[in-house]
């Protein structure tokens, strides 16, 4: 009795029937891993806004701008900068994805929000808070 070598189709279908049981178990872990780290970038983001505004209240009298889009480009380079990378728009300088909160100064009380993102950036997971003091805050969204 000669035995031939090769594959059943039995065999073909149950090796893809386990590639696709992995592959549908790994998606949402895959989806959570994307949207962290749109969270990460977006704080970045937010950072850099942080820091550009310490140096233009430092050379304007502790006083912050009266628009965000005066950062650009002296104090921020990069218009990726003014974009939230899970916003379905692209932001620029002139509509950045950020809520920006004229009049406030770098004297101000620390816990004032100076920039947050607009509600449905970052779906219905939550949103960020820039506080005068440069702290940022990742408020979840009441579900």
């Amino acid at each position: 009795m000669t035995r031939k070598s090769g594959v059943t189709l039995m065999e073909l279908i149950f090796v893809a029937a386990i590639f696709m049981l992995v592959v549908a178990l790994l998606t949402p872990f895959v989806n959570m891993s994307k949207e962290r780290s749109r969270v990460i970038d977006c704080e970045k983001n937010l950072r850099n806004i942080s820091l550009a505004l310490g140096v233009y209240a430092s050379e304007h009298g502790e006083e912050f701008p009266k628009e965000l889009k005066e950062l650009y480009p002296n104090y921020i380079t990069d218009q990726a900068v003014f974009d939230c990378p899970a916003s379905k728009t692209v932001g620029e300088p002139d509509r950045p994805d950020y809520i920006y909160t004229a009049g406030l100064k770098a004297l101000s009380p620390a816990k004032s929000i100076v920039v947050e993102d607009i509600d449905g950036n970052h779906g219905k997971c939550g949103k960020h808070l820039l506080r005068v003091d440069g702290s940022i805050d990742w408020i979840r969204s009441a579900r």
